[in-house]
């Protein structure tokens, strides 16, 4: 039932800006579909950091090429943006590998965080050099047209297409569990899930007629919206999927006790650089998102050192595990930075930086980790409870000496 619920909720998901369109906030589309790019990288850092326990600080280097690439696609070559996504999930992969090459013998640690940090900021001053504003567009940045697909109604037929898929997978997961098990149960739950469907369905068929209505500023908001939000979960079942499997235990047994992974036979530099790979395709796509999403890009935008730090908010405040945290953690910091500098303009980084501290100190397994354990905020509270009242000098009775 677990693919069911995730219809479901993508389902809802693909509808929400015609809801957020009809009451008036119709800009909320676009703050979601960036949460939605922004969580893609999230899972791509996160990915890392929580089974292999590789710290990337050069992880902007991976969404700053996907952005690029996407540029001189569109705007030099004219290649249809259905084939701009794979192409710099390729070239991403690429340069995951090379990195990997680069830091062989320092594949970990403090060491590694630097290293890959240096080619980062290497590729960032070259990219904020005017001698090479063709290929950069130095400050004013490069202007990507708008792609086609994303003003056409195609895109609008990809949730039903993707929720037709995700139910048909679901019935066959049932029906295969019925010979295993009850088969009363799982033909009760199949028969359950025939009017779940037509529901589903027919919502998607509304969507589909509502965006070919739209006038096209709107409809191009909502097909972002959507190819952002279908991005992120089909990126969430691969990563899944990955985790689920040997080679993600292999990962997780590297993290817990490298020198033992090696001596029973695991090749420790290629399965790292596997991870690499699929990380930088990953932080690839989501650059290549950002690059239609924003319109014009630059290096400050792409290539940015603090980008990689917002990667390690985004893990921390949601939660490296499960790795549903990290896209907890994206999409609740970039709706309150995006309101609050509204509001605030540059305060916003302080309110950032704020909201982590307390998360950091109050949820120090992130907000997943106590969605998915809601009895441990209980405890939570009761230590935080406990520390407050063995604070020194809390009563009258009591005096600092240092006045």
């Amino acid at each position: 039932m677990r693919i069911a619920w995730l219809a479901i909720i993508y389902t809802i998901l693909s509808l929400l800006p015609l809801a957020l369109e009809s009451i008036g906030v119709s800009r909320l589309v676009s703050i979601l579909a960036f949460s939605y790019i922004m969580s893609i990288y999230a899972l791509s850092f996160a990915l890392l950091l929580g089974y292999l326990g590789l710290l990337n600080f050069g992880h902007a280097l991976f969404f700053g090429l996907g952005a690029y690439l996407t540029a001189y696609q569109t705007i030099w070559w004219g290649i249809p943006y259905v084939l701009v996504i794979p192409i710099s999930m390729i070239f991403g992969a690429a340069a995951g590998f090379l990195l990997s090459l680069i830091v062989r013998r320092a594949f970990g640690g403090i060491p590694f965080a630097f290293i890959t940090l240096t080619v980062l900021l290497m590729v960032y001053f070259l990219y904020t050099r005017r001698e090479l504003r063709a290929i950069s567009g130095s400050e004013q940045g490069l202007l990507i047209p708008t792609p086609q697909l994303l003003t056409s109604t195609i895109i609008s037929y990809i949730p039903l297409a993707l929720t037709a898929i995700l139910i048909t997978a679901s019935i066959y997961t049932i029906l295969r569990s019925g010979k295993s098990g009850s088969k009363a149960g799982a033909s009760r739950s199949s028969i359950a899930i025939i009017p779940l469907s037509l529901i589903l369905m027919s919502a998607l068929i509304l969507l589909i007629d509502s965006i070919a209505n739209r006038a096209e500023p709107l409809r191009i908001s909502i097909n972002l919206y959507i190819l952002s939000l279908t991005t992120l979960i089909a990126v969430h079942m691969a990563i899944k999927k990955i985790l689920e499997s040997p080679l993600g235990l292999i990962w997780i047994s590297i993290r817990e006790n490298e020198s033992r992974a090696a001596s029973l036979g695991y090749n420790v530099f290629i399965y790292k650089a596997i991870a690499m790979s699929i990380s930088g395709a990953i932080a690839a796509v989501s650059g290549s998102l950002y690059a239609v999403y924003a319109f014009n890009i630059n290096p400050e935008r792409t290539f940015s050192p603090l980008l990689s730090v917002y990667g390690l908010i985004y893990s921390l405040i949601g939660g490296l595990y499960p790795i549903e945290g990290s896209i907890i953690g994206a999409i609740v910091v970039t709706i309150i930075e995006r309101f609050i500098a509204d509001y605030a303009g540059g305060w916003s980084l302080v309110f950032v930086g704020v909201l982590f501290i307390t998360i950091v100190l109050t949820m120090p397994h992130g907000i997943a980790y106590y969605i998915w354990n809601p009895s441990t905020i209980k405890n939570t509270l009761k230590v935080l409870k406990k520390a407050y009242r063995s604070t020194p000098y809390k009563n009258k009775e009591q005096t600092n000496p240092y006045g």
